[in-house]
């Protein structure tokens, strides 16, 4: 190699290090002045949401009530179909569409179409067999399922397809239940690590209520409805000691997984929301006052002449007889419309109602359950009251109360005169922990002394009165009701409202339910419909709920039992 060649490649190499300088120096030049457009241009922001999965809802037991389960939208994006046609033959019996629709709507010149709002798991799982399932975008839908179909339908509600609750425990706990979504802006970039959010997961709810226990209630109101030819009726079996409801059913009934066929005010849930004229069965109240108010002893008497105006306004006995000379256990045992409109007015008008609001009448009870209603019950005073009224609201007429209201009030007689608030939730469980529902007395309404004389006169009424009531092997307190139904222009001429509420053993009550029956065709009283019915399940409630004969019990030197 000669000079020449050597000052050649020199030169050549002088112009590639400059060159490098000059490509260094513009880098160096781009990073100071451009280096933040540059990075904006590969950093892109997505926003990100994640969907909480809605809570589990058990029974006492552990048993699944309502979960989520999974559906699918399907939908394509027409410009990138190899074969729309192939895609439609084979998707059409799948998805139960024609063919032409879904090939019409691949041709479509949108970027995203929908072939079908929501499908099942199982379809889904079809579409993905297929041999050009992969351009088909399956997009997942929460749905909310019901194991048990039908059963405590009016207690759970239902889950529209926007996650949120309607009626029952569903509506009312839907903070709980649904969580909360979270969303946030994150980055996608390989300059920067991808970031996440995570939803706060709905909290399981567990039920008071026994899904065998439910079980049994409602299979025995419907065999009633059946038997007595009734339109619609409820039960309730409620815990007096603490105010867990076991069971709470009302017919008709509705599936909380076909919500979306429901007509208007089919999802109505009758045991909290339906208000109605109790009847008979409110004497037990209006007696429970008097004893506690000292107006009466269980001995006192009075002359049933058969009729008693007040207010302008004459109540007259059911069988229209004058019963003479009668004492307070023989007024409850016989029904007498006239004894507990006299035992009103000898309590007057301030002692009576203050009596009646504190077992909760014209007041919500705040049990968990949504849409609950107050009832009707004018006070002196307001312009609805009516002096008559308290004549017949001693009897159950002229006032509105709702079923929960009445096993309610009921069961303070059965709880030593202490009325608790009904609920239908026990526990609430999340990711801190699991909270407990504890039990909450509304207060000390009569004096157990009172509690412990209307449990012994109700025992006395049934037991001379309302024989179909009775349950072998264990003592029963209770009362029957036969209600008018208030119509628009009066009360019906034939229809009524039959209903039993009793308690047991009714020397220690564990269990009060509360049998209602609607108009039914077989006979007008409540102690040749409802009675009955209560004893059958009765007599299947203490097995379920493992409580002990009388005899056994009081042998076995316990007096509380089994209890469930």
């Amino acid at each position: 190699m000669n000079n020449s060649q050597i000052k050649r490649m020199w030169v050549i190499a002088l112009v590639i290090a400059g060159a490098g300088l000059v490509i260094v120096g513009r880098l160096f030049a781009f990073q100071l002045t451009q280096g933040e457009e540059f990075k904006k241009v590969l950093i892109k922001e997505l926003p990100v949401t994640d969907q909480p999965e809605r809570g589990v809802i058990y029974d006492r037991n552990g048993a699944i009530l309502a979960v989520d389960r999974w559906d699918y939208r399907v939908a394509v994006s027409p410009s990138v179909l190899t074969d729309p046609e192939a895609l439609a033959d084979s998707l059409a019996p799948i998805l139960q569409i024609r063919r032409s629709e879904l090939l019409y709507d691949m041709e479509s010149p949108n970027m995203y179409v929908v072939l079908a709002p929501r499908v099942t798991a199982d379809v889904a799982d079809a579409i993905r067999e297929l041999e050009y399932g992969d351009e088909i975008q399956l997009d997942p839908l929460p749905r909310r399922f019901y194991p048990q179909d039908k059963l405590m339908c009016h207690v759970l509600g239902f889950v529209n397809f926007d996650n949120t609750g309607s009626a029952g425990v569903e509506g009312e706990y839907q903070k709980e239940l649904a969580g909360e979504e979270a969303s946030a802006t994150v980055p996608i970039s390989p300059l920067k690590e991808q970031g996440s959010v995570i939803a706060r997961e709905g909290s399981d709810i567990v039920l008071t209520i026994d899904r065998s226990v439910q079980y049994v209630v409602e299979r025995h109101l419907k065999e009633a409805l059946a038997e007595h030819g009734a339109v619609s009726g409820s039960i309730i079996v409620m815990d007096p000691r603490t105010g867990e409801i076991l069971a709470m059913a009302a017919e008709p009934c509705y599936s909380p997984n076909e919500f979306y066929d429901l007509k208007e005010g089919e999802d109505f849930n009758p045991l909290v929301s339906a208000v109605y004229e109790p009847g008979s069965v409110m004497k037990l109240i209006t007696m429970a006052a008097a004893l506690d108010s000292g107006t009466v002893t269980p001995t006192t008497t009075y002359n049933d002449t058969g009729a008693i105006e007040v207010g302008g306004h004459i109540s007259y006995n059911w069988d229209r007889g004058a019963h003479g000379v009668v004492d307070m256990t023989t007024l409850l045992a016989r029904s007498l419309n006239v004894g507990a409109a006299t035992i009103a007015t000898w309590m007057g008008p301030t002692t009576f109602y203050d009596y009646l609001q504190r077992f909760g009448f014209g007041h919500s009870t705040n049990i968990d359950i949504a849409n609950e209603a107050e009832g009707l019950m004018p006070l002196p005073g307001s312009d609805l009251w009516q002096e008559s009224f308290i004549a017949t609201n001693a009897y159950g007429q002229a006032l509105a109360v709702t079923s929960i209201q009445m096993i309610s009030a009921i069961s303070a007689l059965a709880n030593d005169g202490r009325l608790m608030q009904p609920h239908v939730v026990s526990e609430i469980r999340d990711e801190f922990g699991t909270r407990h529902i504890e039990p909450i007395m509304v207060g000390q309404i009569i004096s157990e002394n009172t509690a412990a004389q209307m449990t012994a006169m109700a025992t006395v009424a049934v037991q001379q009165e309302v024989q179909e009531a009775l349950v072998e092997g264990y003592t029963v307190a209770g009362k029957t009701g036969t209600a008018q139904i208030a119509e628009a222009f009066g009360y019906h001429p034939t229809d009524v409202i039959g209903s039993f509420v009793g308690w047991l053993p009714a020397d220690d009550p564990q269990i009060v339910v509360y049998v209602k029956l609607d108009r039914p065709q077989s006979a007008p009283w409540g102690s040749m419909t409802a009675a009955p019915v209560f004893s059958k399940l009765a007599k299947e409630l203490v097995v379920l709920l493992d409580i002990p004969p009388d005899a056994v019990r009081l042998q076995a030197g316990n007096p509380t039992g089994g209890g469930g």
